[in-house]
């Protein structure tokens, strides 16, 4: 499991900021009514919904990450509700909110099914979801096969094989499905976010120096073998990258789904 107060989090997350209003707009929140913004990390969706009207719960399992989204908000003005807790074990009461969103942060629950079934639960009959999630190919499917890699390696293991959080969220089929067995029917459509860099060895570094996923890695398989994973992956990124002037540049797919209660 990853520890999310690791590091510096808010490096990614003005990466992905521009995915925020595409989901605030999926869900059209209008003044007062009640939102759920799942692992909301620094705050990127709750400010936007707050901006727009919504009465903004952030609900997140990282202590400092909710602190640093609180802040946010105060800085323009607005208050929210925080809470810590578990994707799959939602402390709220059914049908508490209007609005239910999450920028690439449900995807990380443990428990798909149960995290399906607690937004459901809490979800208004009339309500809205939305949310995204990684493609199940391009540069972050294949650092992630990278990292699964040097782990098992690094404890005398094959490499576990199969989809896994979060890249088990790229199949458009089985968004749908999962939700539709609790009473929501989602659409999903792909859309394109746009990451950009100094260089590809400047991302790179942030994401070994600063991701708590990165780090969460490192105490797992150690220094010496973290800095060789650093090295290989660097001709990955490289090798994805769009731009031609020695910055970096990469449009990364997701999927965008969005539903409600039938």
């Amino acid at each position: 499991m990853s520890h999310w107060d690791k590091g510096s989090y808010e490096v990614t997350a003005e990466q992905i900021a521009p995915a925020a209003p595409v989901v605030a707009d999926a869900v059209e929140p209008v003044s007062g009514q009640p939102a759920l913004d799942l692992a909301c990390g620094t705050g990127n969706e709750a400010l936007i919904l707050a901006r727009r009207g919504a009465e903004v719960t952030g609900f997140d399992g990282a202590p400092r990450l909710l602190s640093v989204a609180e802040e946010r908000l105060r800085e323009e003005g607005f208050e929210a509700q925080w809470v810590q807790g578990d994707l799959a074990e939602l402390p709220f009461a059914d049908d508490s909110f209007e609005i239910v969103t999450s920028v690439f942060g449900l995807i990380f629950t443990g428990n798909a099914p149960r995290s399906a079934e607690e937004i459901a639960r809490v979800l208004r009959p009339q309500g809205r979801l939305a949310f995204t999630s990684w493609v199940e190919d391009g540069l972050f499917k294949t650092m992630q096969d990278m990292s699964k890699a040097a782990v098992a390696e690094s404890f005398g293991q094959a490499t576990p094989e199969g989809a896994d959080a979060p890249f088990a969220w790229g199949d458009e089929v089985a968004i749908r499905e999962l939700f539709s067995e609790h009473g929501l029917m989602v659409q999903v459509e792909q859309r394109n976010l746009v990451i950009e860099e100094d260089s590809a060895l400047g991302l790179n570094d942030r994401w070994f120096d600063l991701h708590p996923i990165w780090l969460t890695m490192k105490d797992a398989i150690g220094e010496d073998s973290y800095e060789k994973l650093r090295e290989e992956t660097l001709p990955i990124v490289e090798g994805y990258n769009e731009a031609d002037d020695g910055s970096f540049r990469y449009t990364l797919k997701y999927l965008l789904s969005e539903g409600s209660p039938v």
